[in-house]
């Protein structure tokens, strides 16, 4: 056995997919002597589930429809130029989804993200959102952000709209290079919230020629004024980029 062979079974990948059989292996164990909880309610439930049957019933989808999108697009204080927009459930504090999106970002439960994105392709496919098959890019984390929380959720949901729905995930095509504040926690009004975010996106030079040509599904978890995701579109507009849409899994209602 060469060197290089020797040392395969070492590299990170290798040690992912040994990570990934041991879990596996040990997840119905695991099960009986930690039974997992529903992020809302705390009742048990299966290992590959993340709320309970009548918690999930409490979810409040929004249809997926021409003029849905319309009616969000419409709602957004700052809306750029996305041409479609589509939004999975209603966000009401201490609901189901508020439940789910606070476990992800504050518990550091991606596989939450990922249930959440499966559920969204589920919701999207054979949706004109998804026509001309979009590349799935997340609004991206500023790397400092990024390391304290150990992962981007709207990365992960992006991996799970994939999951459902075949499409590439283009990770990094646009990057966060200004920290900012975030827009909930330090519950900023409306014009606090586009100069927060306002020139903190731009576009990776490497992706440009993959996104150029074929539409863009921007993806986050939480839209609210969209000045987050406007900021987004703009910079990928700037490089050409003709057909930006915008995906969420919840917005409030109204």
């Amino acid at each position: 056995m060469n060197k290089a062979s020797a040392s395969e079974p070492h590299t990170p990948s290798a040690l992912r997919a040994l990570g990934a059989r041991v879990g596996a292996a040990a997840r119905p164990w695991l099960d009986v002597l930690y039974p997992p909880g529903c992020a809302r309610c705390g009742d048990r439930i299966r290992a590959e589930d993340v709320l309970c049957p009548p918690c999930m019933a409490d979810m409040v989808p929004y249809p997926v429809t021409a003029q849905s999108s319309e009616e969000h697009l419409a709602a957004l204080r700052f809306r750029a130029a996305a041409t479609m927009m589509s939004v999975g459930f209603e966000f009401e504090i201490d609901g189901s989804v508020s439940a789910c999106i606070h476990t992800m970002k504050y518990r550091g439960m991606h596989r939450v993200a990922r249930w959440l994105g499966r559920l969204i392709g589920e919701q999207l496919a054979g949706s004109d959102v998804l026509r001309g098959a979009p590349a799935l890019v997340p609004v991206p984390l500023h790397a400092v952000k990024r390391i304290e929380r150990g992962f981007n959720q709207a990365e992960e949901i992006c991996h799970g709209i994939a999951r459902e729905t075949g499409l590439p995930v283009v990770a990094d095509a646009v990057r966060r290079v200004r920290y900012t504040q975030s827009q909930a926690a330090m519950k900023l009004h409306v014009e606090e919230r586009k100069t927060n975010v306002s020139n903190a996106f731009t576009i990776n030079p490497r992706y440009i020629d993959v996104v150029r040509d074929r539409p863009v599904l921007l993806v986050d978890d939480l839209i609210t004024t969209g000045a987050t995701m406007s900021e987004c579109a703009s910079a990928l507009r700037e490089q050409g980029v003709r057909d930006v849409r915008y995906a969420a899994v919840a917005r409030p209602p109204g």
